[in-house]
């Protein structure tokens, strides 16, 4: 899903960076992305992946860095709060009951993708059973 750039705000064309690399990254190591922002009524997954035995839910949380310094508002990670964390679990639920698993196991992730002050990625950290139901 291209957007035009210049409707977006800064939050969310880092945020589409962030989810492009995440997506790259996991087809990198093996996954098939089955689906990306998929809703279930207001809960939202970032990027549902596959291979051959797992599903992977993925929450995909970008920071700017700046080169030696903390990110502004912490780790990615922590911005996936325990509600957020229920949402998620929710849609997934959803999805693994709509296809009825075909067989395969779930587990859910956070992403963490940083960028540098130019918006380009310098690091992305998979953080894998990050939750569980």
């Amino acid at each position: 899903m291209k957007q035009n750039s210049d409707l977006l705000t800064k939050k969310q064309r880092i945020g589409l960076i962030g989810e492009e690399a995440a997506a790259k990254f996991l087809r990198e190591n093996g996954f098939r992305i089955t689906a990306r922002n998929y809703f279930v009524g207001k809960d939202e997954i970032d990027i549902i992946a596959e291979n051959q035995e797992l599903y992977i839910f993925c929450e995909v949380k970008t920071r700017i860095q700046q080169y030696g310094k903390p990110t502004l508002f912490g780790r990615p990670a922590s911005a996936v709060t325990a509600e957020k964390q229920k949402n998620i679990i929710h849609a997934g639920s959803a999805f693994a009951a709509r296809h009825k698993n075909n067989g395969k196991r779930f587990r859910f992730d956070v992403i963490e993708v940083y960028l540098s002050e130019k918006e380009t990625v310098t690091y992305i950290h998979h953080i894998q059973g990050a939750f569980s139901r």
